[in-house]
């Protein structure tokens, strides 16, 4: 149940990063929605990362499976924040929303098991 409440702690921050840096960046949204959606993505990515590391940093069990599960915890969360605080206010379908922005968070999965899997390698070795 604590680690649920950490992956679900960390997951609400790795999606409330970028949301709070997308609202300074509103009119950037209509001017170069491409270069908007590429800053997204790399401070997801660095805001993630960091927070996978600090997330194994704290789990008992760390491996590749670990990583799966957390990573499609974050998915399944920031999707669902996402519906409730960014597709009201962009009127978008939710066809075009996974087009456009929820495919994004799939990566998720991958950087969390690799973190996962390497931090066992380490500790194996250490």
């Amino acid at each position: 149940m604590k680690s649920m409440i950490r992956r679900l702690g960390y997951g609400f921050i790795v999606w409330a990063v970028p949301y709070a840096t997308s609202l300074t960046m509103l009119p950037l949204i209509q001017r170069d929605p491409i270069f908007f959606g590429t800053i997204m993505i790399v401070e997801g990515s660095i805001v993630g990362t960091a927070l996978a590391i600090a997330y194994f940093q704290h789990a008992g069990h760390t491996d590749a499976r670990e990583g799966l599960v957390l990573g499609a915890v974050w998915m399944i969360e920031n999707w669902l924040l996402d519906f409730a605080g960014v597709v009201p206010f962009t009127h978008t379908t939710l066809p075009r929303y996974f087009m456009e922005i929820g495919l994004r968070y799939v990566p998720m999965i991958a950087i969390t098991a690799a973190i996962g899997y390497a931090w066992r390698k380490q500790a194996a070795h250490a």
